[in-house]
């Protein structure tokens, strides 16, 4: 017999494939300090490219690829202040690939003040790097966080300086790549601050909906929601959540114990890409009171790394900012039982204008 309950939240997964994050903070332009490029795939959005152009003023401008799915509505978090304009234009000359150990990246566009910019960087050394497994602190500066975005980026890279061809111009005013900020090369090799990855899965844990989800189960207490599989347990106090995955080559699950339920406990969780890329692991506690829970939730532990390297273990340590962005998210919601609505808000603890 099917059953039915409620879901008070959920997760979100963008079908991010490749990322590279292009910094020229130091000397930056006039109004952009950084790109990030991005190559998504995905039935909702479609296949293409997008770049997110960090400003000086500490907004994002997104510019979208005409072959993806154009969403207005679309918000971007990961900056600072959020998003400035999101527009759909023709990003030409695309190219990110890694041949013989070498990536080449490359795009041109127009942006809002209709300036040419032109990126390309491609890499020519023969010797080999040593990747790592990281999550990105991308949500560490941000002011008004939407949800916990957790970047599982793996075989991460930094971009080789010797032999490699940087042209990057602004309305034909080069610009410079910022160095790495460690002072001494990584393997023997001396780096960009410049990085990427072929291989990432990003996961919104917990986005903010005023929605309550009133679900049905399958025969195996299943609900599947755009390719997220939510798995329920009967407990003492009715049916509760205790897993969730990611239906992905790379899987991602989280796990709670005890089961989730919209009643009076506490309890703990844990988010598991695969090995690898090691987990983030926190608490949570619901208190009910008639038609209303109260729900907070803190990933507290943090990251726990899985370093490859010595190197890795130095700048993937318990105390690196890699480890402990993630401490200072709090989710916070009342979930009304009767109206089916959720009051929720993320605080990075990190800002401390964090709202």
């Amino acid at each position: 017999m099917k059953a039915i309950t409620v879901l008070p939240f959920g997760v979100k997964y963008t079908p991010m494939e490749k990322l590279a994050l292009i910094n020229f903070e130091k000397e930056p332009d006039s109004i952009y300090k950084g790109f990030e490029l991005q190559y998504l795939n995905g039935a909702e959005i479609g296949q293409g490219y997008r770049i997110l152009a960090y400003r000086n003023d500490g907004y994002v401008d997104m510019y979208d690829d005409l072959s993806l799915l154009f969403n207005p509505n679309e918000e971007c978090d990961v900056a600072e202040k959020g998003l400035n304009k999101h527009i759909q234009t023709n990003i030409a000359n695309t190219v990110f690939e890694k041949l013989d150990g070498c990536v080449q990246i490359s795009f041109d566009f127009k942006d809002l003040e209709s300036r040419k910019i032109h990126v390309f960087i491609k890499e020519q050394t023969k010797k080999k790097s040593i990747p790592m497994n990281l999550l990105a602190p991308i949500g560490f500066g941000s002011e008004k966080p939407s949800s916990l975005p957790l970047f599982f980026l793996y075989n991460f890279d930094f971009i080789r300086r010797k032999s490699t061809i940087v042209d990057i111009r602004i309305d034909n005013k080069a610009l410079k790549l910022d160095p790495f900020p460690f002072p001494f090369p990584m393997y023997g090799q001396m780096r960009y601050y410049t990085r990427y990855t072929m291989e990432s899965q990003i996961l919104e844990f917990f986005p903010i909906d005023r929605q309550v989800k009133e679900i049905e189960l399958d025969e195996r207490m299943r609900y599947t929601d755009q390719g997220i599989n939510y798995k329920f347990v009967k407990t003492a106090n009715g049916v509760g959540l205790s897993q969730i995955e990611l239906i992905q080559e790379k899987k991602v699950v989280i796990h709670f114990s005890p089961a989730f339920v919209l009643e009076n406990q506490t309890g703990e969780f844990s988010i598991c890409p695969p090995e690898e890329m090691g987990h983030v692991d926190g608490i949570y506690q619901v208190e009910k009171n008639g038609d209303l829970a109260n729900v907070s939730l803190i990933p507290n532990k943090g990251w726990t790394s899985n370093p490859n390297t010595r190197l890795t273990k130095i700048i993937l340590s318990p105390k690196s900012v890699f480890c402990n962005w993630s401490k200072e998210y709090q989710y916070s919601s009342v979930v009304d039982l009767k109206k089916m609505n959720v009051r929720a808000k993320w605080i990075n603890g990190n800002n401390k204008t964090g709202a």
